[in-house]
């Protein structure tokens, strides 16, 4: 199963969106879905496997462990906030973020995230219209 429509419905969000794509490339995004699964319990990754399941929140502490701090710098210089601001937005993001990349329970490959983003984008682009900033 490779269905990851919960990504773009992620990706609408435009805080969300600013996040997920501030990890970095489809490759990265990919990586920390994969450290999360040591970073947290797994009853809270196993939870986000699940589609049947209520996604498990996680810490600050987790996200600071899965990040790094000088990811969450710079991500709060684009968003504008500060690294703890960030650190919270995040942790309510990741949960669904792993949630959106695995299908089946098995997290996809960085090419169909790169086209399922890249989509994503795309669509969110053309729906802000002509004159969107």
């Amino acid at each position: 199963m490779t269905d990851i429509r919960k990504l773009s419905t992620l990706l609408d969000n435009p805080e969300g969106r600013e996040l997920v794509l501030g990890l970095g490339n489809a490759e990265r995004i990919r990586a920390v879905v994969l450290d999360l699964a040591v970073t947290t319990t797994s009853e809270q990754y196993r939870s986000w496997l699940h589609d049947d399941e209520r996604n498990h929140p996680m810490t600050v502490e987790q996200v600071r462990l899965t990040i790094g701090d000088d990811t969450l710098d710079s991500l709060a210089v684009v968003a504008g906030g500060s690294a703890d601001a960030v650190a919270w937005q995040l942790s309510e993001v990741l949960p669904d973020l792993v949630d959106a990349l695995t299908p089946g329970g098995r997290v996809v490959d960085a090419e169909l995230l790169r086209r399922e983003i890249a989509e994503a984008t795309l669509e969110d682009d053309r729906e802000a219209g002509l004159f969107a900033n």
